[in-house]
């Protein structure tokens, strides 16, 4: 019971960091995520707050999420999670005019591109 009351509030706390004019579906929220999650990859004394721990996990879902459903994403078994997300990352860094699109679809786009899966 008290761990299904943290787990709400905290979601409840999420939700409340994300304004309403804020489009959490887009690449330009995705690409705020995945700097997020570089950072705390890359500065292992970096300590993330509610909000940012909330972006963290919203990069690696759907990072992971993309990598492990898309029938385009193949990465080779050697390929790890802080790799996809930096592919992602550098691709939404490097294609700005397209951050308006659906974040997942942006994912794929970068991930497939790294990781396209052979003809059969």
């Amino acid at each position: 019971m008290i761990r299904t009351l943290g787990v709400c509030g905290f979601l409840l706390l999420a939700c409340a960091a994300v304004s309403s004019d804020e489009d959490y579906t887009s690449g330009n929220w995705l690409l705020g995520s995945c700097t997020i999650t570089v950072k705390g990859m890359d500065d292992k004394n970096h300590s993330q707050d509610v909000y940012e721990s909330y972006r963290d996990g919203w990069c690696r879902g759907i990072v992971a999420g993309v990598s492990d459903a898309s029938p385009k994403v193949c990465p080779d078994a050697n390929v790890i999670h802080g790799q996809a997300v930096r592919v992602v990352l550098k691709y939404l860094q490097d294609h700005p005019e397209e951050l308006h699109v659906n974040g997942s679809a942006l994912a794929e786009k970068a991930l497939a591109r790294a990781f396209p899966c052979k003809a059969p």
